[in-house]
């Protein structure tokens, strides 16, 4: 098992960074560009235990994966999903995003990312594995919000 943890800084409130995140697919492409769509599958009223199907485009390979989410939190001032599902029917990935408002104008982003694989030969090679990965699209995330932000205060 291999697990990631990140946090940077948004400069954008909480509120305008969520939607990012959970609730507006076009919004969440923007961060996840290989993400083309989602359909709910089971949903709950409570969001913990729904079931999304999300089709995700890597160059001409399409896939599809089942997304359970086993928390949410959507609170003024703090904000959590976490997701998880099989990947290439190889690591079953657990992923959390957690944003948490520092002021007005500053939401801090926290990124967890728990990569399990089913063959036990999977988890020796994630030992050379490093964040890089992770840390382009906490980057990618940053600059699409803040730009995003930006954007609209200049309406």
């Amino acid at each position: 098992m291999k697990k990631w943890k990140r946090e940077i800084s948004i400069n954008a409130p909480i509120e305008f960074v969520w939607p990012f995140i959970y609730g507006d697919l076009e919004k969440k492409k923007l961060i996840f560009p290989k993400v083309i769509a989602e359909e709910i599958i089971v949903h709950k009223e409570e969001v913990v235990g729904s079931l999304i199907n999300q089709t995700y485009q890597n160059g001409s390979y399409i896939e599809q994966y089942e997304l359970t989410i086993l928390k949410y939190t959507n609170e003024s001032n703090y904000k959590a999903l976490q997701e998880s599902f099989l990947l290439n029917d190889r690591f079953r990935m657990t992923t959390e995003y957690e944003i948490e408002s520092q002021s007005n104008m500053t939401t801090k982003f926290i990124y967890t990312s728990i990569n399990k694989p089913k063959n036990i030969l999977l988890n020796i090679f994630q030992l050379f594995g490093n964040d890089e990965v992770i840390m382009r699209f906490m980057n990618r995330t940053k600059e699409t919000i803040e730009t995003a932000y930006e954007e609209e205060q200049n309406r």
